[in-house]
């Protein structure tokens, strides 16, 4: 159902000049925190308020010039501000009035209905009128000041008491986003109003959280009472008990029986819940408002949504700007291919780093801090850096929970120069790197349209630090000088030197453990230049805990702490050389 076909938002909040969003059903959207997508939820909130309150105000006038009508900031439930001047971009409220548009459906047809805000000094009002061309349009203006709009807020828990409350102050309490003290209520008012609807809710909720709803009903203490019984389990349980996710789904499931024929702004309705349950949140909500004739607008952060919407209405906003993507065919194709936050992630940083894994990333976060490299904040700030996971690296069966995390996190499938040229079609200008690790394979290094591919020159990033000298200092620093342990390391070591770095020749061996630090430190890099170190120093810290029988000390997955510990001029110029290829590509 199709109630707004489009808002315009200019000079509120995150948004300078006119921003349009295009609104389906559902509406979809998305972008990093702080960006704007919750502002224009408050603007389509703020126009219908607005609007209704100069409709109420105005019917009954009889002055021949009608002027805008006075809005206390305290009255604005939904769009809580400390100072009106909040309300405004920049906080510039004499540069230009702010504007919210948003065209309603008339007979199947977008008819535009603009609401002008005017700052007041006092910075405690505001004052709103229709724009001129708006008040000619009396049947568009009519129906849009007729709509029923709310904004639902993210459940921030419930009260274990809910006093029964009259309709009214249901709404102050809703605008107000007390929605955890009117939750039952609601319930309630579904239930005594719908009762049929009210069976379609607990059926839904059982299929959902496999729970059985019991019927809200008023006590003799003038509250609410509303529980459930949860499979597997004896006795009923208070809703205070349930989830976060569970309060919020019945919250939005009751409001859309309740409020029939209206639009529902919702932010964040999947942040309680997992990602089945996302998924199946979205295909209902889209369901069961197009069936009470509702229309959902929705803000996420929800890759599952994401994917789910890109057919219909996703529309992206970066710093007030907006980006309808479900109409540019060739980014939906290729979204579809690897996933839409990949260009989302893409379109906000500006660059890819490619690598195999978050252990090469971790790696290079210490090689910089180590080196007091200038890329090192950059590499910290998460917010900054994009990062794709290679599909050399796509973990196995025997994965552990840090490269199921990669995994996850991660995109694996699709080698860097395919991805890089999908996402480079899409955005002009878009930089790339590349860093691989050598495994013993000699790649050519290219960097051509945009994309950086680099190699290690060493097997693996852990070649330039693991030693001998550097785990056996280590180990020690954690035990202190107990002979017992000095002992077990250095047996330990030399077993392990045997077995994994000089295994053909014991004299070889021997020559190296007889050598001095000079020629000990030249003889490692030769035998270990193509060997992977990051099993070698695993392995010794895996035996270390089996021989003292404590716990083991390091994974692969931690190895980067070893970083700190090790000397600086081990760090030569092949990783001064990646660290200034990050520091390029990061800016």
């Amino acid at each position: 159902m199709k109630l707004l076909h489009y808002v315009e938002i200019e000079n509120f909040k995150r948004y300078g000049d006119i921003q349009r969003i295009e609104l389906e059903h559902p509406a979809v959207l998305i972008g990093p925190n702080n960006c704007g997508k919750t502002s224009a939820l408050q603007a389509i909130a703020l126009w219908s308020n607005g609007l209704r309150t100069w409709r109420v105000e105005s019917e009954d006038s009889k002055a021949e010039k009608r002027t805008g009508k006075a809005l206390n900031r305290l009255s604005i439930l939904s769009v809580p501000v400390p100072k009106t001047r909040h309300f405004w971009h920049n906080l510039r409220t004499g540069s230009k009035d702010l504007r919210i548009t948003v065209a309603v459906d008339v007979n199947g047809q977008p008819e535009p209905v603009t609401m002008v805000f005017t700052h007041h000094s006092s910075d405690e009002l505001v004052y709103c009128k229709p724009a001129p061309e708006t008040l000619a349009n009396e049947v568009a203006f009519r129906l849009a000041a007729a709509l029923d709009v709310s904004l639902l807020y993210p459940m921030s828990g419930i009260s274990a008491d809910e006093a029964v409350i009259l309709p009214k102050r249901i709404e102050f309490l809703m605008g107000r986003g007390s929605t955890a003290e009117v939750l039952r209520n609601i319930c309630l008012q579904v239930f005594e109003q719908a009762p049929t609807d009210w069976r379609e809710i607990a059926a839904l909720m059982r299929r959902l959280f496999h729970v059985q709803l019991g019927e809200p009903q008023g006590n003799d203490k003038g509250g609410v009472d509303l529980a459930y019984v949860q499979e597997g389990t004896n006795g009923e349980m208070d809703l205070a008990l349930s989830g976060r996710g569970f309060q919020q789904m019945l919250l939005i499931f009751a409001h859309l029986h309740l409020h029939k024929g209206s639009v529902l702004l919702i932010d964040e309705p999947d942040a309680h819940l997992e990602i089945l349950r996302q998924r199946q949140v979205f295909a209902l909500l889209r369901d069961i408002a197009h069936r009470n004739r509702c229309q959902v607008v929705l803000v996420t952060h929800s890759e599952v949504v994401l994917g789910e919407a890109l057919d219909t209405n996703l529309t992206l906003i970066l710093d007030g700007k907006t980006d309808d993507l479900a109409k540019k065919q060739d980014i939906r194709d290729a979204l579809k291919h690897f996933g839409a936050e990949h260009y989302v992630r893409a379109r906000e940083t500006g660059h890819v780093l490619y690598v195999e894994g978050n252990t090469d990333v971790e790696m290079l976060k210490a090689f910089a801090r180590k080196l007091g490299h200038p890329v090192a904040d950059a590499l910290d700030d998460g917010a900054r850096l994009n990062v794709y996971y290679l599909q050399d690296n796509f973990p196995g069966p025997e994965s552990t929970p840090e490269e199921e995390l990669e995994r996850v996190e991660g995109g694996f499938g699709m080698p860097a120069r395919d991805h890089f040229k999908a996402l480079g079609t899409m955005l002009s200008g878009l930089r790339g790197l590349a860093i691989y690790d050598h495994d013993g394979r000699s790649r050519r290094e290219v960097r051509a349209g945009g994309l950086s591919e680099l190699q290690w020159r060493r097997y693996e990033p852990e070649n330039y630090f693991v030693t001998p000298e550097l785990l056996e200092r280590w180990v020690a620093d954690k035990f202190g000088p107990q002979e017992l342990f000095a002992t077990a390391r250095t047996a330990v070591m030399t077993e392990l030197l045997g077995e994994r770095i000089f295994p053909e020749n014991p004299d070889d061996l021997e020559t190296y453990l007889r050598a001095d630090e000079t020629t000990r430190r030249a003889l490692w890099r030769a035998q270990t230049q193509y060997l992977k170190l990051s099993s070698f120093a695993e392995d010794y810290f895996r035996r270390i805990a089996a021989a003292t029988a404590t716990p083991m000390m390091l994974r692969k997955g931690s190895l980067h702490e070893l970083v700190e510990a090790c000397d600086p001029s081990a760090l030569n110029g092949d990783v001064q050389e990646k660290l200034d290829a990050l520091k390029e590509l990061i800016g």
